[in-house]
């Protein structure tokens, strides 16, 4: 190997060593603990509310389509779309499995939304995968919240 090869992979070694040494530092949210910092980035996100909104967003779908209200269902298809997909910009979170299940409850969510909008312009075959997606939705802020559970992540008022 010439000199100038041996500088460069000198180079490349400390440089991958200093990416190591800073993702060694960890999250950017504060605490020691991994539970610290999910909390943290629970609060800071506003986890709590948002997973309450999607919530409230998919009653609000359900309760529409069982009164046959077309307009109305569309713009809460929407508004669950547009929420599932806003909660979704505030991941990753510090913790991977807790990264994973709200990545596909926020899915599940999106695309409820998505087909709900077909059943508001009268596919009636969309609603039971709609019904189905939004139960997929809501089994995934459970298990979310034991995640949280889990890592010690809860405080009051629970997040």
């Amino acid at each position: 190997m010439r000199r100038g090869g041996a500088v460069l992979l000198a180079a490349g070694i400390a440089v991958l060593g200093a990416g190591a040494v800073l993702t060694a530092c960890g999250s950017p949210y504060p605490g020691s603990t991994l539970g610290q910092q999910v909390r943290s980035w629970a609060t800071s996100t506003g986890l709590a509310g948002s997973l309450a909104t999607l919530r409230g967003d998919a009653r609000r779908v359900l309760a529409i389509e069982a009164r046959h209200d077309p307009a109305a269902l569309r713009t809460d298809c929407d508004v669950l779309v547009n929420d599932a997909l806003g909660a979704n910009q505030n991941l990753p979170t510090p913790d991977d499995a807790l990264s994973g299940i709200l990545t596909a409850a926020y899915g599940a969510a999106a695309a409820a939304g998505r087909d709900c909008i077909g059943v508001a312009g009268g596919d009636e075959a969309l609603l039971a995968r709609t019904a189905s997606e939004l139960t997929q939705a809501t089994e995934g802020y459970v298990k979310a919240q034991a995640r949280l559970d889990v890592l010690g992540a809860t405080g009051p008022g629970r997040s």
